[in-house]
């Protein structure tokens, strides 16, 4: 059994529908990335998923049980945690009070200082910039505090709406080895992404074209092919490689 399940998803917004009944599944421990371009589907199919935009059909199925129809705090308390598009992150308040409000669904209240040098472990910038208004970081650095606060729920799936959005290609190449380290320590990810230097650290690959999947496979397999890169990301990507 995988550990999330999406069977026929379909949501859009207003009248307007995106998702077409998509189905696909991430299996535990793996790292899946979703690619595709802008107004493809993607940040829809998370933000469904993170329980941001309402099932119009469809199941999604986590650990075997239906949490489609649950609402954002449902999800998260389910053990799903997103690091949104945007980054959106409380400007006017500190970094150290971003990632505690990050841990607002959990019950171990005393085990949450743990979490947090956890996240200094990864991000040793914000551990330096810890009583800085988050307002005033970098790009960069909002980014690392983005996905910090989503990990402060403990997630066992952390989905990451482009984390490679508006930083350089070293920085970004930076954020993709964390997310791997956050993955080889145990957590389930899946991330949105144009940038195809995430394929080195992807399991599992998706393409998505107008709200349809329509490539699914391992990450290795559309690494290796040009042709693949060419049909679904365009030659640029092909040429890169």
């Amino acid at each position: 059994m995988s550990m999330l399940e999406v069977d026929g998803l379909r949501t859009g917004y207003g009248s307007l529908p995106v998702l077409q009944g998509i189905s696909f599944s991430v299996e535990e421990g793996q790292t899946a990335v979703i690619f595709g371009l802008n107004g493809a589907g993607k940040t829809t199919t998370v933000n469904c998923l993170a329980g941001l935009l309402p099932v119009w059909g469809g199941e999604i199925r986590f650990d075997g049980k239906k949490v489609s129809g649950k609402d954002a705090q449902g999800i998260v308390k389910a053990g799903i945690s997103l690091s949104p598009e945007g980054r959106r992150v409380w400007p006017g308040l500190s970094v150290m009070k971003n990632l505690e409000l990050g841990a607002w669904s959990r019950k171990d209240r005393n085990k949450i200082d743990e979490t947090v040098q956890m996240v200094f472990g990864y991000f040793p910038r914000l551990d330096e910039r810890k009583s800085q208004l988050a307002g005033t970081l970098s790009g960069g650095e909002q980014q690392m505090l983005a996905i910090g606060r989503a990990i402060m729920s403990k997630p066992r799936l952390l989905m990451i709406d482009e984390a490679s959005l508006g930083l350089s290609p070293k920085l970004a190449q930076t954020v993709f080895q964390v997310v791997s380290q956050i993955n080889d320590d145990g957590t389930t990810v899946v991330i949105v992404e144009q940038n195809v230097g995430v394929l080195p650290y992807a399991d599992q690959a998706l393409i998505m074209e107008k709200g349809t999947i329509t490539f699914d496979g391992r990450g290795e397999e559309l690494e290796k092919s040009g042709e693949l890169r060419r049909t679904y990301l365009g030659d640029a990507a092909a040429a890169e490689h």
